[in-house]
This record gives structure tokens, C-alpha cells and sequence, in this order.
């Protein structure tokens, strides 16, 4: 009998014994657990490495803490309000930093993105600032830098913009707003890739009766910002190679100096001056130019001024932009590439 006690006991023991482990085992995955419950915000990768990190995680980082306001493409302007997030040189930090071999892709959950270089993330050079008016180019009057914000006059980011935003910040508010195409609303990736250079294509509207003209600086961050497919971003499939071409509509860039309203969007385009008729004169490298008439690529967007092609960005060949679309309106003898300026010209009489 007591042996059968003892039996039944050392049974008890062992049974009480795996409970506790089973218990164990179903405690153990607390912490993967609670990081669902505080979901991966931002994901950064390069450097032959991916981070990951939840909103407690990014804000376990050196927190930053500046001024932030902006103008947009229709010049209305955004006065600087105090924001706290992180320095996205920081976030790069914890992949191995960034070099000069290194861009910088910031992508938001809707795939916008903008495409920054070494010279602007850690050099803070590159990015326009303008008096409190929004017209008035001037000097940034105190340190800026780009930052991941999570918060705006005090109060988390809303869901029009947030959880997550990249701004260009400054360390004191000094009145002076930044040029609004470079935020990106809505991060939720970081990625290094090599470096880009960068360009300017310069554009010139028709001669008004003093015989001067509008002109526009298309620079590869104000293009970037419209190229992407949620803004004007558009692709065309080459039929004979069925190599896809992708970028803005020449019709949309001719918009920034043919008189239309201050706006990157349709009605930017001056339609009904199209239809009077221009040509616009695309000069590329070495001064080869080309002539395509207006009406031709009235609201077209399969005329593309591309920047890439097959998803990459094109070669020396073509950079930074090629014209290209269907043969009809833009044969092989006009898709001319290496673009440095367009000229709007009246039609001929």
C-alpha cells in the first residue's frame, strides 16, 4: 500500500511537472505576442540588412524635435508647427549609415516615394526653402534635417498623413517653410540603393508680347514626386519589344509653362492654347533637338517624358529622360533622349 502511494504521488509529481512546462511554453511567446499587439510601423533595409521596428521600438531611438511647415505645388502654405519624431539619418544608423555610393528610396504605404541623395540627407543640401509668403526663395535659417515624425503641434500624427510622415525639419522656427513635394505622408519603408545624380531640365513657355518667357527648372526631385503612379505616374508598353516604358506625360510637364494655373494636375495643362497650336522644340544632348506639335500630344499619357525603363532608371544612354510613345505620333526619329531643355515655339505660319 505504500508503495502504491508512493507510485501514485511520484505520478502526481511528474503530471504537476509537465503542467508547469506546458504553462511555461504557453508564457514563452509574451514578447513576439506583445509586438503584434504594437504592429512593425517601419521596415529600413540595405547594407545586406532589414530592420524592423514597432512605434515603441522607433521611439526608443534618439528622439528629434524641430519645426516643420510647408508650401505645395498650388502655393498654398503650411506655417511651421513643433514635431517630434527621428532623424532618418538615425533610422539609417541602425543598418550601417549611408555613403555616398547610397540613395535613399522613402516609400508610404500607398507607394508614393521620393528618392533622396547622400548630398541632401547628411550634407542638408539640396532642398528649398522659402519665406513665410511660400514665393520667397531663400537660405534655410537654421539647421534642418529630414526626419520620420510621429507627432505635430503635440498631438500624434492623423490618419490623413500619419502614423508616420518624412519632413524636412528645422531646429528653430524661423519662419521659413519647405518645398512640399519632397514629404512623404504615410512611411512605412526605408530602402539604400545606389546613388543617383542629379539633373535639371530646363523649360521655356512661348514669348509674350515683351518677349519673355515663362520658364520652369524640372529637377529630378520635382519629377520624382509626379512620376510616381498614385500622383501623374504613367507606362507605356513598347509593342514591338513589349518593353515598358514609364514616367509623366509630356502634356502634364508642358503645364508648368504654358500659362495654366500654379498646379501639378490636369488643370495645370492649358488646353485650349493646345488646340490654337504650338510646337514644342525637346533638346538633348550634344544640342540634337527635336519638334513635336502640341496637338499631337494633347492629353496623351502614352507620350511619355520616361525615366525609366523595365522599372529601372534608364542608362547613360537616355538619362535622365527619353521621349517615347506610340510610333504614330513619336517614331524612332524623335524619341530622343539625355533631355536638357523644351522649348514651347508658336506654329509656323
Amino acid at each position: 500500500m505504500r508503495i502504491r502511494k508512493t507510485i501514485v504521488a511520484a505520478a502526481l509529481m511528474a503530471l504537476l511537472a509537465v503542467a508547469a512546462v506546458v504553462a511555461a511554453g504557453a508564457v514563452a511567446p509574451a514578447a513576439p505576442q506583445a509586438r503584434g499587439a504594437d504592429p512593425v510601423v517601419l521596415t529600413v533595409t540595405g547594407n545586406g540588412q532589414t530592420r524592423s521596428f514597432t512605434m515603441s521600438e522607433l521611439q526608443a531611438l534618439p528622439v528629434y524635435s524641430g519645426y516643420f511647415g510647408f508650401v505645395n505645388s498650388a502655393g498654398t502654405v503650411y506655417p511651421p508647427e513643433p514635431v517630434v519624431g527621428v532623424k532618418l539619418e538615425d533610422v539609417l544608423a541602425e543598418i550601417g549609415g549611408m555613403t555616398t555610393l547610397n540613395a535613399c528610396d522613402v516609400t508610404a504605404t500607398d507607394n508614393y516615394g521620393m528618392t533622396f541623395t547622400y548630398n541632401q540627407i547628411v550634407n542638408k543640401k539640396g532642398v528649398q526653402f522659402y519665406n513665410i509668403d511660400g514665393k520667397t526663395e531663400e537660405a534655410p535659417k537654421s539647421p534642418w534635417t529630414f526626419a520620420i515624425i510621429w507627432e505635430q503641434d503635440g498631438q500624434p500624427l492623423p490618419s490623413d498623413v500619419g502614423p508616420l510622415r518624412l519632413v524636412a525639419a528645422q531646429d528653430g522656427n524661423v519662419q521659413q517653410v519647405a518645398d512640399g513635394h519632397y514629404m512623404v505622408k504615410w512611411v512605412n519603408r526605408v530602402t539604400l540603393r545606389g546613388s543617383v545624380a542629379e539633373w535639371r531640365v530646363k523649360m521655356y513657355g512661348l514669348k509674350n508680347k515683351k518677349g519673355k518667357r515663362q520658364t520652369y527648372t524640372l529637377d529630378r526631385g520635382s519629377y520624382d514626386s509626379c512620376a510616381t503612379p498614385n500622383c501623374h505616374g504613367f507606362s507605356w508598353v513598347n509593342p514591338k519589344n513589349k518593353k515598358t516604358w514609364s514616367g509623366v506625360p509630356l502634356f502634364l510637364c508642358i503645364g508648368k509653362v504654358d500659362g495654366g494655373p500654379r498646379h501639378d494636375s490636369y488643370s495645370a495643362y492649358n488646353e485650349k492654347l493646345a488646340l490654337k497650336g504650338y510646337r514644342i522644340k525637346i533638346v538633348g544632348a550634344k544640342k540634337k533637338s527635336v519638334i513635336i506639335g502640341s496637338r499631337a500630344i494633347r492629353n496623351r499619357t502614352k507620350i511619355l517624358l520616361a525615366n525609366r525603363l523595365m522599372g529601372s532608371e534608364l542608362t547613360a544612354k537616355y538619362y535622365p529622360l527619353r521621349l517615347v510613345g506610340p510610333a504614330k505620333r513619336v517614331p524612332a526619329s524623335k524619341s530622343i533622349g539625355r533631355i536638357t531643355k523644351i522649348y514651347l515655339l508658336p506654329k509656323k505660319k
